[in-house]
Parts: C-alpha cells; sequence; structure tokens
C-alpha cells in the first residue's frame, strides 16, 4: 500500500499538486490511521469489493481531498486535533460531535470533540482540513488582539451559505480534474485565504457577534486590525471601504485614525506596503537572475501606471527600479 500520510492525511504542508487516487485495502487503511491518531478508531460493518480510494486536491497550508473506505463502517475518534469540514458526495451516512447527530448536510469538526461517524457502503466524502493554529490565526487578524478563547464553530454547514457555496464549486471541479488555482503559489494563497474568511464570516461561532458588530470609535486595535489587512491583502484590488470594514470603523475614522497616527492615510500606507514588497521582489530577482521585468513585479502589486511606479520607487529607493532588478548598487 501506498504510504497515504506522506499523501496528505496528517497535518497540511508542501505545494499544491493534483494527485491520482490512491487506492487501497480498509484494513491497511485502518492501520494507517489508528497509527497516526491514538484515539481513532474504525469498525468495518461490510467490506466492498473495490477497496478504499483516496485523492488528494490540495495540499499547502490546508489540505483538501476526497476519501471513500470501500466499506460500510462506523469510524471516529476521542479527540479531534484539527478543524475538519466534512462533505458527503455520495452515498449515505451520519455525524455525530460530542453525542449531537449533525443534521446539516456539511459537518464542520473542530478541536476537542469526540466524533462518530456512520457511511454506507458506497460513500465517498471531500475532507478539508484546517490547522487549528492557522484558524487561530485568521481570527485574530479580525480582533486584532489574540483570542481569549477557543473558537467554536456551529458544527452544521448550511449549504446554500457562502461556504456551502464554496464547497460545492470545490466538489464539482476538483473531483474531475485539476483545481483551477493550483498552478500559482499566489493564487493559491488567495484560494486558501479565501476560504478561511469565508468560513469566519458566513459560518456562526462563539465570536461571531464581536465580529460583526462595528467599533465606533478609534482603537489601537482598529489600527492593528487595519494594518494587518493591508499586509496580507496587499496583492489584491482592495478599495479604502475595504480596509474600514476589516478594521470594524468607518472610512471617515479610518481616515482621522491613520493621520493622527501614522501621519498618513489608508491608501498611501497600503501602497508603502506594496512598493515594499516590490523591492523586495526586485532584490530577490537580481539575487537569483530570474527573468521576470519591472513590469512584472509592479503589475503583481497593483502598480498600473509604470511611470508612476518607477517615480515613487526612485523616491523611496533613490534609484530606478531597473538598477534594483539588475543588481546595481
Amino acid at each position: 500500500m501506498k504510504d497515504l500520510n506522506s499523501q496528505g492525511l496528517g497535518y497540511a504542508s508542501g505545494p499544491s499538486m493534483n494527485h491520482p487516487a490512491v487506492t487501497a485495502d480498509v484494513d491497511q487503511l485502518r492501520e494507517m490511521l489508528e497509527q497516526h491518531y491514538s484515539s481513532y478508531y474504525l469498525r468495518i460493518i461490510k467490506s466492498h469489493p473495490h477497496g478504499a480510494r483516496y485523492r488528494l486536491l490540495h495540499r499547502g497550508k490546508i489540505a483538501l481531498y476526497t476519501a471513500s473506505y470501500g466499506a460500510e463502517i462506523r469510524t471516529g475518534t476521542s479527540e479531534s486535533f484539527n478543524f475538519y469540514v466534512i462533505m458527503p458526495l455520495r452515498g449515505a451516512g451520519e455525524v455525530t460531535l460530542n453525542g449531537r447527530v449533525v443534521t446539516a448536510p456539511i459537518s464542520l469538526i473542530g478541536p476537542q470533540q469526540k466524533i462518530d461517524m456512520r457511511w454506507s457502503l458506497d460513500h465517498e466524502v471531500m475532507l478539508m482540513q484546517i490547522p487549528s493554529a492557522l484558524m487561530q490565526e485568521t481570527l485574530e487578524a479580525y480582533l486584532g488582539d489574540p483570542p481569549k478563547k477557543r473558537l467554536r464553530f456551529e458544527p452544521g454547514v448550511d449549504a446554500t451559505s457562502a461556504l456551502g457555496h464554496a464547497l460545492r464549486m470545490l466538489s464539482s471541479v476538483g473531483t474531475v480534474g485539476t483545481l483551477p488555482f493550483a498552478a500559482s503559489k499566489p493564487a493559491e494563497h488567495h484560494f486558501e485565504q479565501f476560504l478561511l474568511h469565508t468560513l469566519l464570516s458566513s459560518q456562526s461561532h462563539n465570536y461571531s457577534h464581536e465580529l460583526g458588530e462595528p467599533s465606533a470609535s478609534w482603537t489601537p486595535s482598529a489600527l492593528r486590525r487595519a494594518t494587518r489587512y493591508c499586509e496580507d491583502h496587499a496583492g489584491e484590488p482592495i478599495c479604502l471601504g475595504d480596509i474600514a470594514a476589516a478594521a470594524r470603523v468607518s472610512v471617515r475614522t479610518l481616515q482621522l485614525g491613520f493621520r493622527e497616527h501614522l501621519q498618513t492615510t489608508p491608501m498611501a500606507y497600503l501602497r508603502s506596503v506594496r512598493l515594499a514588497h516590490a523591492h523586495a521582489d526586485l532584490v530577490r530577482i537580481a539575487e537569483t537572475g530570474s527573468q521576470t521585468t519591472v513590469t512584472d513585479v509592479a503589475l503583481r502589486w497593483g502598480f498600473t501606471h509604470l511611470g508612476r511606479f518607477a517615480a515613487l520607487y526612485r523616491q523611496t529607493y533613490g534609484r530606478p527600479p531597473s538598477s534594483t532588478r539588475q543588481g546595481h548598487r
């Protein structure tokens, strides 16, 4: 049997790529999973002649894969260590978390939850695995401060919600071919950010009230939320309203806050962040001998007017961007 753990059943890591399906005997799959998860159990009710199947769709900071145990089974664990989203693709099943049956079509499992699942003989499920630390880090970006309590989601996901729509799109595309973002690391990053932010914004959890209630006044936390948002989304076409929404203040309050505390405007701050990223890229190109052009770098970071980009770059770094790209000091 192939080592399924190296294919991504453990912690998500490594580059995004399209993998062929891996076939295994259900007893071998059970042995591997029980070795990897000490509290895991798998009881086979009836075996399927086609055996177990597993296919990795994506592995970055988040892992996405489909699995079929090749049997009618009862499976679970006494403690989950990561966040998992489980979406049935075919067959029938039932998910119970901490003794409560999840009646929604998609299940969301969090850390320290007792899981018990039953799946029919012909089942196949799509699973999305998110490290707990990554989920907490994303929440902190919203709050502006480290969360004081563990994040806990409602376990049932509505198929008509934003997250449900995203997962159905992934299941329809990913199970038949390569996911569209697989060839690009920036696209992979934005895809994962999209999933994380969609999960936090569309699925009910114990921080929903805090995230949904705008702050009326400027605070240090609002500044941290705004600057963190600019850093995390510098490569995206964001606007003033996006930054204000991330900071959870009005546009006017955002502008006044930046002027008072940073002596600049929000968009000028964003532009400086983008320029720093462009500079770092040009230095890296000079060191590696990459064929990437100044135009490519400028467009990557949202500078569509190349003359203005060159002037701003010279004003900030004392030389034209082409000089940095060529490694001249």
